[in-house]
């Protein structure tokens, strides 16, 4: 990418505002190099634009960590989540084409954990449109962050719930509630008689799937499989997960979310932290939920709150961010 300066010359980056950093962790850094984000291809010009040199580091390199010291304006990709007044997170969010562009982080570390959801009356046609164009596609083209299986010619039986895990080692203390030891056995022990649908994450190490194996073993009603998240949603009386994000994509089936961990998400879930509190929300989620607005959630979450880089209005609504950010007129 041609705005994108190199990272030997970020060592010697004049001070001041008027310098962009762009940290890329993993393997963002290199993807983002090669132009591969329309994120970052169209955002560049407006910054160079506006008159900011930006520059590529490696997240948590050397000079990457001392940059961060700097007053230069910082934007933090796949990366820890950190505030600083000169910092802002950009990550795609739980559907592809929607980035976060967040001053806190992304996922369960955005600011959007500490927002209130509001139902708008006003909005509601704008919703159901906004709400049918991306969970159609995305049902009908069995699209989910990762690859899936693909979808069955016949519905599978109902499961009185699907369980979505999430690798055990990915995660740091605190963010989840319960562990997959205590979820498993209680929604097993809802209906004997009705299955229980659990499926591996899909970057399940062996070690983490064998203990999910014989977790289930435990449990005859109780499932492992590795069906397309859709077919096993759609199938379900409610879905558990932790925090992954294929909790998100529960909503686009307007199914009951229950979250064992953080999430910034959570408006639209139960949220259990005790066994006691999943117990509940297993028996009675149905019926609380029933008169959600999953259609006013997802137009509230998506395109109100993160950005869409195929709108027209993308680079605007990020430069306001950026704006709003560094106080900048």
């Amino acid at each position: 990418m041609d705005q994108i300066k190199s990272p030997l010359a970020a060592r010697n980056i004049p001070a001041g505002l008027k310098s962009c950093v762009i940290h890329g962790y993993g393997n963002w850094h290199e993807s983002i190099a090669q132009g591969q984000h329309d994120f970052f291809t169209k955002l560049l010009p407006k910054l160079e634009e506006k008159g900011f040199a930006t520059y590529l580091v490696e997240g948590g390199s050397r000079t990457g960590r001392a940059l961060l010291n700097t007053d230069h304006f910082h934007i933090i990709v796949g990366g820890p989540a950190m505030y600083g007044p000169t910092i802002l997170h950009a990550c795609p969010s739980y559907i592809w084409g929607f980035w976060y562009f967040d001053e806190l982080g992304y996922g369960h570390n955005s600011s959007l954990r500490f927002a209130r959801y509001h139902s708008d009356p006003e909005m509601r046609e704008a919703a159901e449109y906004f709400f049918n164009g991306v969970t159609g596609y995305m049902l009908q083209e069995n699209i989910s962050k990762f690859t899936q299986e693909p979808r069955l010619e016949s519905p599978l039986p109902p499961s009185s719930a699907t369980i979505l895990c999430q690798p055990s080692e990915i995660g740091k203390p605190g963010t989840r509630y319960l562990s997959i030891e205590q979820i498993i056995p209680e929604a097993a022990r809802y209906d004997s008689n009705a299955p229980v649908y659990v499926k591996p994450h899909p970057h399940q190490s062996k070690q983490g799937r064998r203990r999910i194996l014989g977790i289930c073993e435990d449990h005859p009603n109780v499932k492992l499989t590795d069906a397309s998240i859709h077919d096993l949603i759609a199938s379900a009386r409610v879905v558990i997960t932790q925090n992954s994000s294929t909790g998100f994509e529960a909503l686009m089936q307007k199914k009951p979310v229950i979250t064992c961990g953080k999430t910034d998400y959570w408006h639209a879930t139960l949220t259990a932290r005790t066994v006691k509190d999943l117990k509940s929300a297993i028996e009675f989620g149905p019926q609380t939920m029933a008169d959600f607005d999953y259609e006013g959630y997802f137009h509230w979450f998506l395109e109100r709150q993160c950005l869409e880089t195929a709108k027209d209005n993308f680079v605007a609504r990020a430069w306001s961010r950026i704006c709003d950010k560094l106080m900048l007129d």
